[in-house]
């Protein structure tokens, strides 16, 4: 990754004369600084190959997570299919059981309402019965 660089060594180096620094060791820092520099930069084109990538596995990470969105929400869609079938199946279950309790307790109360009807239909007839022979009775009396 190398980009050249506007760099002076030569005025570089003067400046650091200037200031009191050796010659040699001058240039050698200017030598130094611009290695430096030339080594730390990245050129447009690389940039762009670098974006480019990125770009790249950026999109290959979406299509990834989507993939396992997918895959989970098909898994949670199944689980809750399954869970709707078992509740439906458990509701029917109890409906079938209430249902069963409810026509033996309508049994019950049939057997118990004949009894009653019998009992009343003999009570009334004995009633009937006793105020014929009371109407009797009142006849005979002066």
């Amino acid at each position: 990754m190398n980009m050249p660089i506007k760099f002076d060594t030569l005025e570089y180096t003067r400046s650091l004369i200037e200031a009191g620094i050796p010659a040699a060791q001058a240039e050698a820092q200017a030598l130094a600084l611009r290695q430096a520099m030339a080594e730390a930069t990245v050129s447009p084109s690389e940039m762009v190959l670098l974006r480019t990538d990125m770009i790249a596995r950026i999109e290959m990470l979406r299509a990834d997570i989507y993939a396992k969105l997918e895959a989970l929400e098909e898994r949670f869609n199944a689980k809750l299919d399954d869970l709707r079938k078992e509740f439906n199946a458990k509701l029917e279950a109890l409906e079938q059981r209430f249902d069963a309790k409810l026509a033996a307790l309508e049994q019950r109360l049939k057997a118990r309402f004949v009894t009653m009807y019998w009992l009343f239909g003999v009570s009334l007839t004995l009633h009937a019965v006793t105020i014929g022979m009371l109407m009797r009775l009142f006849e005979r009396l002066p």
